[in-house]
Protein backbone atom coordinates (compact mmCIF):
# COMPACT_ATOMS: atom_id res chain seq x y z
CA UNK A 1 0.00 0.00 0.00
CA UNK A 2 1.30 3.26 -1.13
CA UNK A 3 0.65 6.41 1.02
CA UNK A 4 0.24 9.85 -0.64
CA UNK A 5 0.37 12.97 1.93
CA UNK A 6 -2.96 14.60 2.09
CA UNK A 7 -2.97 18.22 1.12
CA UNK A 8 -1.86 20.25 4.24
CA UNK A 9 -4.35 22.54 4.05
CA UNK A 10 -7.13 19.73 5.38
CA UNK A 11 -6.88 19.83 8.89
CA UNK A 12 -9.90 17.30 8.85
CA UNK A 13 -10.37 13.92 8.41
CA UNK A 14 -12.41 10.69 9.16
CA UNK A 15 -11.47 8.59 12.12
CA UNK A 16 -9.80 5.27 11.65
CA UNK A 17 -12.08 2.47 12.56
CA UNK A 18 -10.13 1.71 15.67
CA UNK A 19 -10.35 5.21 16.45
CA UNK A 20 -14.06 5.50 15.55
CA UNK A 21 -14.22 2.38 17.99
CA UNK A 22 -12.39 3.99 21.13
CA UNK A 23 -14.50 6.64 20.68
CA UNK A 24 -17.61 4.86 20.39
CA UNK A 25 -16.45 2.93 23.97
CA UNK A 26 -16.07 6.45 25.67
CA UNK A 27 -19.34 7.52 24.29
CA UNK A 28 -21.07 4.76 25.60
CA UNK A 29 -20.02 4.37 28.73
CA UNK A 30 -18.17 7.72 29.56
CA UNK A 31 -14.98 8.70 29.70
CA UNK A 32 -12.71 6.31 31.62
CA UNK A 33 -8.82 5.20 32.42
CA UNK A 34 -9.16 2.02 30.59
CA UNK A 35 -7.44 3.30 27.20
CA UNK A 36 -5.37 5.67 28.97
CA UNK A 37 -1.41 5.04 28.27
CA UNK A 38 0.93 5.83 30.64
CA UNK A 39 4.21 6.66 30.06
CA UNK A 40 6.75 8.10 33.05
CA UNK A 41 10.18 7.99 33.62
CA UNK A 42 12.45 8.98 36.79
CA UNK A 43 15.11 11.28 35.84
CA UNK A 44 18.29 11.74 37.44
CA UNK A 45 21.02 14.40 37.27
CA UNK A 46 21.44 17.88 35.76
CA UNK A 47 18.10 18.61 34.30
CA UNK A 48 17.62 21.46 31.78
CA UNK A 49 14.11 22.33 31.93
CA UNK A 50 13.89 24.54 29.56
CA UNK A 51 15.09 22.50 27.03
CA UNK A 52 12.64 19.94 27.94
CA UNK A 53 9.80 22.34 27.69
CA UNK A 54 11.30 22.83 24.34
CA UNK A 55 11.58 19.10 23.48
CA UNK A 56 7.92 18.22 24.44
CA UNK A 57 6.43 21.68 22.66
CA UNK A 58 8.57 20.09 19.47
CA UNK A 59 6.87 16.77 19.55
CA UNK A 60 3.67 18.35 19.81
CA UNK A 61 4.78 20.48 16.49
CA UNK A 62 6.10 17.24 14.82
CA UNK A 63 3.35 14.60 15.59
CA UNK A 64 -0.53 15.95 14.93
CA UNK A 65 -1.77 13.35 16.34
CA UNK A 66 -0.86 14.30 19.63
CA UNK A 67 -3.02 17.89 18.94
CA UNK A 68 -5.73 16.34 17.45
CA UNK A 69 -9.57 15.84 18.82
CA UNK A 70 -12.83 14.50 17.66
CA UNK A 71 -14.83 16.83 16.10
CA UNK A 72 -18.65 15.12 16.76
CA UNK A 73 -20.44 18.11 15.17
CA UNK A 74 -20.80 16.25 11.65
CA UNK A 75 -22.84 13.30 11.05
CA UNK A 76 -19.94 11.41 11.61
CA UNK A 77 -17.23 11.76 14.49
CA UNK A 78 -14.05 13.54 12.54
CA UNK A 79 -10.36 13.84 13.85
CA UNK A 80 -9.87 17.57 13.70
CA UNK A 81 -6.11 18.70 14.09
CA UNK A 82 -5.51 21.74 15.82
CA UNK A 83 -2.71 24.38 15.13
CA UNK A 84 0.52 23.88 17.32
CA UNK A 85 0.54 26.27 20.45
CA UNK A 86 3.58 25.99 22.41
CA UNK A 87 2.58 25.09 26.11
CA UNK A 88 3.98 25.06 29.78
CA UNK A 89 5.28 22.07 31.18
CA UNK A 90 2.91 21.25 34.16
CA UNK A 91 5.12 21.18 37.50
CA UNK A 92 5.08 19.74 41.04
CA UNK A 93 7.25 20.21 43.67
CA UNK A 94 7.42 16.92 46.28
CA UNK A 95 10.92 17.82 47.82
CA UNK A 96 9.24 18.37 50.89
CA UNK A 97 7.27 14.58 50.52
CA UNK A 98 8.74 12.47 47.49
CA UNK A 99 6.76 9.40 49.40
CA UNK A 100 3.41 11.06 47.52
CA UNK A 101 5.29 10.65 44.24
CA UNK A 102 3.26 7.73 43.16
CA UNK A 103 -0.06 9.00 44.05
CA UNK A 104 0.45 11.92 42.03
CA UNK A 105 1.90 10.16 39.35
CA UNK A 106 -0.83 7.64 39.00
CA UNK A 107 -3.81 10.15 39.87
CA UNK A 108 -2.24 12.11 37.21
CA UNK A 109 -1.74 9.89 34.62
CA UNK A 110 -4.90 7.90 34.76
CA UNK A 111 -7.45 10.91 34.68
CA UNK A 112 -9.82 10.23 31.82
CA UNK A 113 -10.05 12.78 29.07
CA UNK A 114 -12.41 14.52 27.15
CA UNK A 115 -11.67 13.63 23.54
CA UNK A 116 -13.38 16.25 22.44
CA UNK A 117 -12.51 19.20 24.40
CA UNK A 118 -8.95 18.29 25.46
CA UNK A 119 -5.80 17.66 23.51
CA UNK A 120 -5.40 13.65 24.03
CA UNK A 121 -1.28 14.58 25.62
CA UNK A 122 -0.58 15.39 29.27
CA UNK A 123 2.61 15.95 30.73
CA UNK A 124 3.64 16.62 34.34
CA UNK A 125 7.47 17.12 35.98
CA UNK A 126 7.65 16.04 39.78
CA UNK A 127 10.56 17.56 41.23
CA UNK A 128 12.28 14.68 43.99
CA UNK A 129 15.03 16.79 44.83
CA UNK A 130 17.84 19.24 43.52
CA UNK A 131 19.04 16.70 40.60
CA UNK A 132 15.88 14.05 41.24
CA UNK A 133 12.42 14.33 39.14
CA UNK A 134 9.90 12.25 37.77
CA UNK A 135 8.41 12.76 34.46
CA UNK A 136 4.99 11.77 33.66
CA UNK A 137 3.03 11.78 30.14
CA UNK A 138 -0.15 10.73 29.78
CA UNK A 139 -1.96 9.90 26.11
CA UNK A 140 -4.74 8.44 25.09
CA UNK A 141 -4.75 5.58 23.10
CA UNK A 142 -6.98 7.07 20.32
CA UNK A 143 -3.66 9.02 19.16
CA UNK A 144 -0.88 6.09 19.96
CA UNK A 145 -0.10 2.69 20.08
CA UNK A 146 2.58 0.91 21.60
CA UNK A 147 5.06 1.27 18.84
CA UNK A 148 4.51 4.98 19.04
CA UNK A 149 5.62 5.27 22.66
CA UNK A 150 9.09 3.94 21.14
CA UNK A 151 8.42 6.74 18.48
CA UNK A 152 8.24 9.61 20.97
CA UNK A 153 10.94 8.22 23.76
CA UNK A 154 13.37 8.15 20.69
CA UNK A 155 12.47 11.55 19.37
CA UNK A 156 11.79 13.47 22.75
CA UNK A 157 16.01 12.60 23.57
CA UNK A 158 16.50 13.93 19.87
CA UNK A 159 14.65 17.36 20.60
CA UNK A 160 16.06 17.85 24.28
CA UNK A 161 19.49 17.19 22.56
CA UNK A 162 19.15 19.93 20.54
CA UNK A 163 17.62 22.18 22.76
CA UNK A 164 19.91 21.83 25.21
CA UNK A 165 22.84 22.79 23.46
CA UNK A 166 20.76 25.54 21.98
CA UNK A 167 19.68 24.15 18.67
CA UNK A 168 16.82 24.73 17.03
CA UNK A 169 14.42 21.63 17.98
CA UNK A 170 12.95 22.06 14.31
CA UNK A 171 16.53 21.28 12.55
CA UNK A 172 16.99 18.26 14.76
CA UNK A 173 15.23 15.58 13.01
CA UNK A 174 14.36 15.28 8.90
CA UNK A 175 10.77 16.47 8.18
CA UNK A 176 7.52 13.78 8.34
CA UNK A 177 6.74 13.07 4.53
CA UNK A 178 3.40 12.36 5.96
CA UNK A 179 1.08 12.31 8.65
CA UNK A 180 -1.37 9.35 10.39
CA UNK A 181 -4.25 11.08 8.90
CA UNK A 182 -2.74 10.34 5.53
CA UNK A 183 -2.19 6.90 6.31
CA UNK A 184 -5.91 6.80 7.17
CA UNK A 185 -6.92 7.90 3.98
CA UNK A 186 -5.37 5.23 2.05
CA UNK A 187 -6.45 2.64 4.49
CA UNK A 188 -9.77 3.52 4.04
CA UNK A 189 -9.54 3.33 0.33
CA UNK A 190 -7.51 0.05 0.36
CA UNK A 191 -10.31 -1.57 2.57
CA UNK A 192 -12.86 -0.75 -0.32
CA UNK A 193 -11.12 -2.38 -3.04
CA UNK A 194 -11.66 -5.83 -3.93
CA UNK A 195 -8.33 -7.80 -2.01
CA UNK A 196 -9.82 -5.46 0.75
CA UNK A 197 -13.03 -7.09 -0.12
CA UNK A 198 -11.90 -10.70 -0.46
CA UNK A 199 -9.45 -10.49 2.64
CA UNK A 200 -12.58 -10.12 4.47
CA UNK A 201 -14.52 -12.46 3.44
CA UNK A 202 -11.78 -14.73 4.64
CA UNK A 203 -12.22 -13.48 8.15
CA UNK A 204 -15.92 -13.97 7.56
CA UNK A 205 -15.21 -18.03 6.45
CA UNK A 206 -11.94 -18.16 9.74
CA UNK A 207 -14.68 -16.86 12.49
CA UNK A 208 -17.97 -17.27 11.42
CA UNK A 209 -20.40 -19.18 14.36
CA UNK A 210 -16.94 -19.31 16.65
CA UNK A 211 -18.26 -19.64 20.61
CA UNK A 212 -17.64 -17.48 23.36
CA UNK A 213 -15.16 -18.39 25.89
CA UNK A 214 -17.00 -20.72 28.37
CA UNK A 215 -14.40 -21.51 31.10
CA UNK A 216 -15.10 -21.47 34.49
CA UNK A 217 -14.73 -18.59 36.64
CA UNK A 218 -14.57 -17.48 40.45
CA UNK A 219 -17.45 -14.94 39.77
CA UNK A 220 -20.23 -15.08 37.75
CA UNK A 221 -20.12 -13.07 34.40
CA UNK A 222 -22.10 -9.60 35.32
CA UNK A 223 -24.35 -8.30 32.76
CA UNK A 224 -22.54 -5.77 31.55
CA UNK A 225 -18.91 -5.40 31.46
CA UNK A 226 -16.82 -3.39 33.27
CA UNK A 227 -13.20 -2.89 32.83
CA UNK A 228 -12.20 -3.33 36.59
CA UNK A 229 -9.02 -5.10 36.54
CA UNK A 230 -5.72 -6.13 38.03
CA UNK A 231 -2.47 -8.25 37.10
CA UNK A 232 0.25 -10.78 38.16
CA UNK A 233 3.63 -10.99 37.17
CA UNK A 234 4.94 -14.09 35.01
CA UNK A 235 9.00 -14.40 34.59
CA UNK A 236 9.83 -17.51 31.98
CA UNK A 237 13.61 -18.20 33.79
CA UNK A 238 17.10 -17.73 31.13
CA UNK A 239 17.01 -21.89 30.50
CA UNK A 240 13.14 -22.19 30.08
CA UNK A 241 13.36 -19.39 27.44
CA UNK A 242 16.61 -20.84 25.99
CA UNK A 243 14.98 -24.37 25.73
CA UNK A 244 11.48 -22.57 24.26
CA UNK A 245 14.05 -20.74 21.59
CA UNK A 246 15.65 -24.10 20.73
CA UNK A 247 12.37 -25.51 20.35
CA UNK A 248 10.82 -23.17 18.05
CA UNK A 249 14.10 -23.51 15.66
CA UNK A 250 13.49 -27.17 15.72
CA UNK A 251 10.14 -27.08 15.02
CA UNK A 252 10.56 -24.20 12.18
CA UNK A 253 8.12 -21.87 14.24
CA UNK A 254 8.91 -18.69 15.84
CA UNK A 255 9.10 -18.27 19.67
CA UNK A 256 5.99 -16.45 19.32
CA UNK A 257 3.92 -19.35 18.26
CA UNK A 258 5.09 -21.55 21.30
CA UNK A 259 4.22 -19.54 23.78
CA UNK A 260 1.01 -18.98 22.03
CA UNK A 261 0.24 -22.84 21.70
CA UNK A 262 1.19 -23.42 25.45
CA UNK A 263 -1.02 -20.21 26.55
CA UNK A 264 -4.32 -22.64 24.55
CA UNK A 265 -3.27 -25.96 26.25
CA UNK A 266 -3.63 -23.98 29.44
CA UNK A 267 -7.07 -21.97 28.53
CA UNK A 268 -8.53 -25.52 27.20
CA UNK A 269 -7.21 -27.69 30.29
CA UNK A 270 -9.15 -25.14 32.24
CA UNK A 271 -12.39 -25.74 30.83
CA UNK A 272 -12.13 -23.00 27.59
CA UNK A 273 -13.52 -25.31 25.31
CA UNK A 274 -12.12 -26.79 21.95
CA UNK A 275 -13.32 -24.19 20.06
CA UNK A 276 -11.04 -21.32 21.06
CA UNK A 277 -10.63 -17.84 19.52
CA UNK A 278 -7.24 -15.92 21.29
CA UNK A 279 -7.08 -12.71 20.05
CA UNK A 280 -3.02 -11.47 19.19
CA UNK A 281 -2.06 -7.87 18.12
CA UNK A 282 -0.26 -6.99 15.08
CA UNK A 283 1.87 -3.62 14.41
CA UNK A 284 -0.63 -2.19 11.22
CA UNK A 285 2.29 -0.45 9.86
CA UNK A 286 3.56 -1.40 6.62
CA UNK A 287 6.07 0.83 4.95
CA UNK A 288 9.65 2.89 6.56
CA UNK A 289 7.64 6.15 6.50
CA UNK A 290 5.03 4.79 9.12
CA UNK A 291 7.32 3.70 11.25
CA UNK A 292 8.45 7.14 12.31
CA UNK A 293 4.87 7.95 12.86
CA UNK A 294 2.76 8.57 16.97
CA UNK A 295 -0.47 6.81 15.81
CA UNK A 296 -2.96 4.31 16.57
CA UNK A 297 -1.57 1.55 14.25
CA UNK A 298 -2.17 -1.52 15.77
CA UNK A 299 -4.62 -4.15 14.47
CA UNK A 300 -6.11 -7.24 16.40
CA UNK A 301 -6.24 -10.32 14.86
CA UNK A 302 -8.06 -13.75 15.72
CA UNK A 303 -6.88 -17.19 15.93
CA UNK A 304 -9.38 -19.75 15.74
CA UNK A 305 -8.19 -23.20 17.54
CA UNK A 306 -9.69 -26.39 17.18
CA UNK A 307 -8.57 -27.95 20.27
CA UNK A 308 -10.96 -31.34 20.14
CA UNK A 309 -9.14 -34.98 20.37
CA UNK A 310 -6.11 -35.22 22.94
CA UNK A 311 -3.75 -33.56 20.62
CA UNK A 312 -0.01 -33.21 21.00
CA UNK A 313 1.58 -30.27 21.72
CA UNK A 314 3.69 -30.52 18.17
CA UNK A 315 0.44 -30.81 16.35
CA UNK A 316 -0.92 -28.01 18.01
CA UNK A 317 1.97 -26.06 17.27
CA UNK A 318 1.62 -26.77 13.39
CA UNK A 319 -1.88 -25.92 13.74
CA UNK A 320 -1.04 -22.32 15.40
CA UNK A 321 1.54 -22.06 12.66
CA UNK A 322 -1.37 -22.30 10.16
CA UNK A 323 -3.53 -20.07 11.27
CA UNK A 324 -0.98 -17.57 12.77
CA UNK A 325 0.31 -17.07 8.65
CA UNK A 326 -3.11 -16.59 7.33
CA UNK A 327 -3.92 -14.37 10.14
CA UNK A 328 -1.07 -11.83 9.38
CA UNK A 329 -1.90 -11.80 5.59
CA UNK A 330 -5.09 -10.37 6.47
CA UNK A 331 -3.89 -8.73 8.95
CA UNK A 332 -4.63 -5.28 7.91
CA UNK A 333 -8.40 -5.73 8.04
CA UNK A 334 -9.66 -3.64 10.73
CA UNK A 335 -10.78 -5.89 13.51
CA UNK A 336 -13.84 -3.43 13.89
CA UNK A 337 -14.86 -4.28 9.89
CA UNK A 338 -14.61 -8.00 10.75
CA UNK A 339 -17.32 -7.20 13.98
CA UNK A 340 -19.51 -5.31 11.34
CA UNK A 341 -19.09 -8.30 8.60
CA UNK A 342 -19.80 -11.36 11.53
CA UNK A 343 -22.39 -9.25 13.23
CA UNK A 344 -21.93 -11.31 16.34
CA UNK A 345 -25.28 -11.74 18.77
CA UNK A 346 -24.89 -8.32 20.91
CA UNK A 347 -23.70 -9.39 24.24
CA UNK A 348 -22.75 -6.38 26.89
CA UNK A 349 -21.26 -9.18 29.41
CA UNK A 350 -18.06 -9.99 27.08
CA UNK A 351 -16.20 -8.46 24.72
CA UNK A 352 -17.55 -9.32 21.08
CA UNK A 353 -15.34 -12.70 18.63
CA UNK A 354 -12.66 -13.40 21.85
CA UNK A 355 -12.63 -13.00 24.98
CA UNK A 356 -8.76 -13.56 25.74
CA UNK A 357 -5.44 -11.89 24.61
CA UNK A 358 -1.76 -13.05 23.98
CA UNK A 359 0.42 -10.79 23.30
CA UNK A 360 4.76 -11.13 22.73
CA UNK A 361 7.48 -8.57 21.68
CA UNK A 362 10.76 -10.75 21.01
CA UNK A 363 12.94 -7.37 21.86
CA UNK A 364 13.46 -5.06 24.78
CA UNK A 365 12.22 -1.95 24.82
CA UNK A 366 14.56 1.19 24.81
CA UNK A 367 14.90 3.17 27.68
CA UNK A 368 14.19 6.42 27.22
CA UNK A 369 17.91 8.39 26.80
CA UNK A 370 18.34 12.58 27.75
CA UNK A 371 21.83 13.50 27.59
CA UNK A 372 23.38 13.98 31.03
CA UNK A 373 20.59 11.86 32.77
CA UNK A 374 20.17 8.94 34.40
CA UNK A 375 16.34 7.82 33.08
CA UNK A 376 14.66 4.66 34.31
CA UNK A 377 10.98 3.91 33.85
CA UNK A 378 8.65 4.34 36.68
CA UNK A 379 5.65 1.97 36.64
CA UNK A 380 1.78 3.01 36.95
CA UNK A 381 -0.25 0.55 37.58
CA UNK A 382 -3.05 0.88 35.39
CA UNK A 383 -5.65 -1.09 37.65
CA UNK A 384 -7.81 -2.17 34.46
CA UNK A 385 -8.35 -5.48 32.15
CA UNK A 386 -9.72 -4.88 28.66
CA UNK A 387 -10.73 -8.73 28.41
CA UNK A 388 -11.39 -12.02 30.66
CA UNK A 389 -7.34 -12.46 30.62
CA UNK A 390 -4.68 -11.29 28.64
CA UNK A 391 -0.91 -12.87 28.84
CA UNK A 392 1.60 -10.39 27.64
CA UNK A 393 5.26 -11.22 27.25
CA UNK A 394 8.38 -10.04 26.14
CA UNK A 395 12.52 -10.13 26.34
CA UNK A 396 13.94 -9.28 29.50
CA UNK A 397 17.76 -9.88 29.21
CA UNK A 398 17.65 -13.87 28.43
CA UNK A 399 14.53 -14.62 30.21
CA UNK A 400 10.89 -13.90 29.33
CA UNK A 401 8.77 -11.21 31.79
CA UNK A 402 5.35 -10.57 31.60
CA UNK A 403 2.36 -10.44 33.50
CA UNK A 404 -1.08 -12.11 33.16
CA UNK A 405 -4.00 -9.58 33.56
CA UNK A 406 -7.42 -10.43 34.45
CA UNK A 407 -11.03 -8.80 35.03
CA UNK A 408 -11.30 -8.88 39.32
CA UNK A 409 -14.85 -9.16 38.38
CA UNK A 410 -14.47 -13.02 36.97
CA UNK A 411 -11.94 -14.09 38.73
CA UNK A 412 -9.59 -13.79 42.58
CA UNK A 413 -5.82 -13.30 42.27
CA UNK A 414 -4.93 -16.59 43.98
CA UNK A 415 -6.85 -17.95 40.64
CA UNK A 416 -4.81 -16.35 38.38
CA UNK A 417 -1.62 -16.75 40.47
CA UNK A 418 -2.33 -20.94 39.59
CA UNK A 419 -2.63 -20.12 36.71
CA UNK A 420 0.40 -18.25 36.47
CA UNK A 421 2.28 -21.18 37.65
CA UNK A 422 0.68 -23.52 35.51
CA UNK A 423 1.32 -21.95 32.43
CA UNK A 424 5.25 -22.20 33.38
CA UNK A 425 4.10 -26.12 34.24
CA UNK A 426 2.87 -26.49 30.73
CA UNK A 427 5.78 -24.52 28.83
CA UNK A 428 8.45 -26.99 30.96
CA UNK A 429 6.16 -29.90 29.93
CA UNK A 430 5.97 -29.28 26.24
CA UNK A 431 9.47 -28.73 25.75
CA UNK A 432 10.80 -31.81 27.89
CA UNK A 433 12.39 -30.33 30.73
CA UNK A 434 12.57 -31.43 34.19
CA UNK A 435 10.12 -29.83 36.70
CA UNK A 436 7.13 -30.22 34.47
Amino acid sequence: MRTRPAPRIEQVAPLSPAQHGLWFLDQLTGPSSEYVLPYAHRLRGPLDIPALEDALNGLLKRHETLRTRVDQTADEPRQTVLRHRPGRLRRLDLTQDPAQAGREAADFALRPFDLEGEDPLRTLLIRLGAQDHLLVCSLHHICCDGLSLAVLGEDLAALYRAASHGQKTEEALPPLPLHYRDTVLARAEQAGSPAGRLALARWRTRLEDAAPLRMPTDHARPEVRTARGDRVEVTVPADVTSAARTFAGRHRVTLYMVLLTVFAMLLHRRGGGRDLCVGTPVSGRSTPEEEALVGLFTNTVVLRLDLSGDREPAELLHQVRGRALAAYQDGHVPFEHVVDELRPPRDLSRTPVFQVMFSFQDFEEDALALDGLRCTPWDIPVGSSKFDLELELGRDGDRLRGFLEYSTDLYEAHTVRVMADEYLALLREALGLPGA
